[in-house]
């Protein structure tokens, strides 16, 4: 049987402290939803996410006006696959891909049929520098994420986009 495939799809980017809290509360279900952070702390209520927003907001630096706040990615698998091990694992590729120099959060969701965890991180690193996503890294996201996958005991494989479109029956 083949391995189920993983997702990491950047789904879109927030430019001013207003889309920096309506992403957080988006992802947080106006606080329903609890947000983990790198440092493994937890926010709970509405309060608090907006509170986060503020602060992830300020100190941006020089910047012009499409300069990125946060970048934000959805990390899934199909379903059936065990959402606390899906979690663990995003844990775990969040901790080696973006702690060393960003801020993120993430939270878990479950009300959909594919187990996802939503990751936002902060573009401005603890040095001032930002994060430039290139255009290899989402594939290099996908083949992280799907090892940390199977480190929790989860099959998956990373494919690349041309060849799941080609396989989907669409043009690569």
């Amino acid at each position: 049987m083949d391995k189920p495939e993983v997702v990491v799809r950047i789904v879109s980017n927030a430019y001013d402290a207003d889309q920096v809290e309506r992403d957080l509360l988006r992802i947080s279900k106006n606080g329903a939803v609890e947000l983990e952070d790198e440092s493994g702390q937890f926010s709970f209520t509405e309060d608090m996410v907006r509170d986060l927003a503020k602060y992830w907001s300020r100190f941006q630096g020089r910047q012009r006006k499409s300069t990125r706040y946060t970048i934000n990615i959805v990390l899934s698998m199909p379903s059936g696959t065990e959402p606390q091990a899906l979690k663990r694992a995003v844990q775990a590729f969040a901790k080696r891909q973006f702690s060393q120099n960003y801020r993120y959060v993430m939270a878990l969701h479950t009300d959909t049929d594919n187990p996802h965890v939503q990751l936002t991180v902060r573009n401005l690193g603890h040095d001032g520098r930002r994060l430039h996503v290139k255009k290899g890294d989402p594939q290099e996201w996908r083949e992280a994420f799907a090892a940390e996958l199977e480190r929790y005991g989860v099959e998956a494989k990373a494919t690349l986009k041309a060849t799941r479109r080609r396989q989907d029956g669409q043009s690569g």
